[in-house]
């Protein structure tokens, strides 16, 4: 068992809540809290993080003897972000401050990190829990979100927008959430799997809400859907840029060896032009891939991947700037052949114009292989 015994300066838990305008609940949510520690002689510290309230919400909380931080940047994270930061004890307690988490649970949380797991979320799909869920997240929203997310990077998650959750303070700065609404939660799940922290859920019900509710469905929704696509840089943007760019390269190959022909005749200038579009898309969304994962390598989520290791013993700035000069340098000369051969014959046509494609093709992708060479120079400095 946890030792509950702390010296008054450090308290073993924090329990953080973030409240906007929650007067109907906010006393109900303490008191529980307060008569759950004192009965489990759990030493802890109630924060409520205030996001603005105007009713009685603050002057409620303050009585009752519980830490009130203030965070005037609106949105769920950010009150979260604030508050955990006040935090003082050993282990964190997130819930929300509208009486719908049973607070009465939170030994049995502290149990599942006395057993070794560094990340515990409540479940409300586990022993029934969802016939408190209104109609529409029951069914579609949250399964769909906790689906996805399962899919895109691995995890068994039932509930995934739960948001009552414990996790220790070091597997909080592990997780290093920045999101600043109510993606917030889903970050946290995600990054307690990049992070491949032993995570388990344990059954929760869900009570009727006492006054108004923050979320908005479609909004949020889709702010959860991108921040999964950000964080999944493989299945993303690796698959399709590799496609994309095998397929412009190959249109490019058809259309210099005159592979390609109608009645006879080749259509280079047609191919060639599909092929700079796919070449160009393709090499952009790798850009984009590759600038995800140096960004997942900055915040050692990647830290143990070997490829990633070896990309960036061999890169440095000098060889991105190279490459791109060099392509820009083949592509220009290309070009410039081209336009000699244009004016020397009147500005008639040319005899091969898939080539014009092709130059073209180098010399964009040249020309980005220099700024992004520049981009991921200064993303990767921090991990040096």
């Amino acid at each position: 068992m946890i030792n509950t015994i702390q010296k008054e300066s450090s308290p073993l838990l924090s329990v953080v809540m973030p409240c906007l305008n929650e007067e109907a609940a906010i006393g109900a949510c303490i008191q529980k809290i307060q008569a759950t520690l004192s009965q489990a002689k759990i030493h802890g510290e109630i924060i409520v993080c205030d996001n603005g309230s105007t009713d009685r919400s603050v002057a409620i909380a303050k009585s009752m003897g519980v830490q009130v931080v203030h965070q005037p940047e609106r949105g769920y994270g950010n009150a979260y972000l604030k508050g955990f930061s006040s935090a003082r004890g050993t282990y964190l307690v997130m819930g929300d401050a509208d009486d719908t988490y049973d607070f009465t649970l939170i030994p049995t949380f502290l149990e599942k990190l006395d057993e070794g797991y560094d990340f515990v979320t409540g479940s409300r799909y586990l022993q029934g829990g969802p016939t408190s869920i209104p109609f529409l997240h029951r069914f579609l929203g949250n399964p769909l979100l906790t689906a996805i997310l399962n899919i895109l990077f691995k995890t068994t998650y039932t509930d995934v927008y739960c948001g009552f959750r414990a996790f220790s303070r070091k597997a909080y700065d592990q997780i290093k959430p920045v999101s600043p609404g109510m993606e917030f939660n889903l970050e946290l799940a995600i990054n307690a799997g990049l992070a491949h922290l032993k995570s388990t859920e344990i059954p929760i019900r869900l009570h009727e809400r006492k006054g108004e509710s923050k979320l908005r469905t479609f909004r949020d929704g889709w702010r959860s859907l991108r921040m999964m696509l950000i964080y999944c840089p493989n299945k993303v943007f690796l698959i399709p840029g590799l496609f994309a760019i095998s397929l412009g390269l190959g249109a490019h190959f058809l259309s210099l060896a005159g592979l390609v022909r109608f009645h006879g005749e080749p259509l280079g200038t047609v191919t060639g032009i599909f092929g700079t579009i796919f070449s160009v898309t393709g090499f952009q969304i790798l850009n984009l891939w590759l600038h995800a994962k140096t960004y997942s390598w900055s915040r050692r989520f990647d830290a143990d991947n070997p490829g990633l290791a070896g990309f960036y013993e061999w890169f440095k700035l000098e060889t991105g700037l190279f490459c791109g000069f060099l392509l820009l340098l083949v592509g220009g000369a290309i070009l410039s052949v081209l336009v000699f051969e244009w004016i020397q014959s009147s500005f008639g046509p040319l005899r091969t114009p898939e080539w014009v494609s092709f130059g073209a093709t180098l010399v964009i992708m040249g020309a980005g292989t220099i700024f992004s060479s520049l981009f991921i120079s200064a993303m990767s400095m921090k991990k040096a």
